[in-house]
């Protein structure tokens, strides 16, 4: 399977149409659905919480690997789907870790709250696939995200630009000094002198910019099959921050962070190829996967102690690290919460949409900004000193309950679909890029929806970058 589209001479990408629209298997969602219902009617009868965790992953992650097979019939390119990569992020986030021993687990929940926290998992991944057929798989047609071709030159200034003010904030913090930045970086989290505070002000605006350092990886990626394009000297400067972003990720400890520049690099590097065969498409992904899976096992081991004191104090080899994989638990955040909701604390309803969408405002412009929720999910632990992830089905839950799950799994399923539009059309590497982003933004919106607004204004800048600027 191959095919030409894009000429590295002229500096043009023309990727050819779709053989068939980019959309999901109907029959891989129903087989994903039935695994869902299989395994939680098997966790039932499991014994400990672990288990009845072990008897979901299970029967999920082989189903979800047969709807992807089907998915992978219309051709490779239509496994670059931004709904594969929110139901990949929520299974990562909920379940991967279950298909491990998980000794420790057991003497935290009981059966019964178990039970709820795997409902609540379950109902979220089955709307989630449901959600994604509910869009027509036909192209955008909006003046707004019609991307034309641009030199490779021009893409080079823009990776430039993102560079120079997704960091500027940091470099601000310590005198341009950039050995200082990177030293920082290894300390403990928040311990950074860039770290924002809660209240922000003026300099809020300069942290926002920050998150143009999350056009850095997309853009490389598109880079990399442009090379010939730019000197040795000009690829030299694009590895050069690349490799800067990608160990700040690492260093961070953030590992949907991390995640987010892996996906994204990856994924507008493989939608910008050439042409396709199974060597340049499955085995950048199987490497990104391996190297993803081991860094994030590093990365949850030293995230509260910086990578500078897990070195050099050897803390890897040590008998205090985990001797099986981990992620967040959050399967035991969601049972909490469950149980807590609304038997304790009640519903919060539109509190939970309305803090997603002023989140991005700084307080300076809104000084009547709540600092967050009414009441957290710390609170309703009764945890202190430390942050629990939910991820977005737990914030769902604590909106509406369980219909909450089910709508807000929806419509995160059936804007996945619309976004894969972008993909159906004749478009430049440009647009690529714009849509290699949405990955990003599904990726960590999985793990919290209050960050969804925050987390497409990379996609918002380049596309009014696109409109007011490129089109000109």
């Amino acid at each position: 399977m191959s095919y030409t589209g894009y000429s590295l001479e002229q500096s043009t990408y023309a990727p050819p149409e779709f053989n068939y629209p980019p959309q999901p298997s109907t029959v891989g969602t129903a087989i994903l659905l039935v695994g869902l219902f299989i395994g939680f009617s098997l966790s039932a009868s499991a014994e400990t919480p672990s288990l009845m965790a072990r008897s979901v992953a299970i029967p999920a992650v082989i189903t979800l690997a047969i709807s992807i097979f089907l998915d992978a019939q219309r051709g490779l390119r239509n496994l670059f789907r931004v709904d594969l990569m929110c139901l990949a992020s929520l299974y990562f986030l909920t379940l991967v870790e279950f298909l491990f021993p998980q000794e420790d687990f057991d003497d935290w929940l009981t059966l019964e709250q178990t039970a709820k926290g795997l409902a609540i998992i379950v109902i979220g991944m089955g709307a989630l696939a449901i959600g994604r057929h509910l869009v027509k798989p036909k192209p955008v047609y909006s003046k707004w995200l019609r991307f034309e071709d641009i030199s490779t030159k021009t893409i080079f200034q823009i990776f430039l630009g993102a560079a120079f003010l997704g960091y500027l904030y940091m470099l601000l913090s310590v005198d341009f000094d950039i050995i200082r930045m990177i030293n920082a970086m290894m300390g403990p989290r928040f311990s950074e002198p860039w770290t924002r505070g809660i209240y922000g002000g003026w300099n809020t605006f300069l942290t926002e910019l920050a998150l143009l350092a999350f056009l850095i990886p997309p853009l490389a990626g598109v880079i990399l099959n442009r090379r010939k394009d730019l000197s040795n000297f000009q690829l030299l400067i694009v590895f050069a921050i690349f490799a800067l972003t990608m160990f700040k990720g690492f260093a961070g400890g953030t590992r949907n962070i991390f995640a987010a520049y892996c996906a994204t690099f990856v994924g507008s590097y493989l939608l910008t190829l050439p042409r396709y065969n199974l060597r340049n498409t499955i085995l950048p992904l199987v490497l990104t996967g391996v190297f993803f899976v081991n860094a994030s096992y590093h990365m949850l081991e030293f995230r509260t102690i910086g990578l500078r004191n897990y070195i050099q104090n050897q803390v890897y080899e040590s008998e205090g690290v985990r001797d099986t994989l981990a992620v967040d638990y959050n399967l035991n955040s969601l049972a909490i919460i469950a149980d807590a909701v609304p038997a304790n604390h009640d519903f919060l309803g539109l509190e939970i949409i309305h803090w997603s969408l002023i989140k991005p405002i700084p307080r300076v412009l809104y000084p009547g900004k709540p600092l967050g929720l009414s009441v957290s999910i710390e609170e309703i632990a009764g945890v202190q000193g430390y942050t629990l992830a939910a991820t977005y089905l737990g914030e769902s839950y604590l909106m509406a309950g369980y219909f909450g799950v089910i709508v807000m799994s929806l419509f995160f399923g059936a804007f996945a679909a619309w976004w894969n539009r972008l993909a159906l059309q004749r478009q430049s590497a440009y647009a690529m890029t714009v849509f290699a982003l949405g990955f990003f933004v599904a990726g960590i919106t999985m793990r919290s929806m209050l960050e969804f607004t925050t987390l497409a204004l990379p996609v918002i800048a380049l596309v009014v970058f696109n409109k007011f600027f490129l089109q000109k």
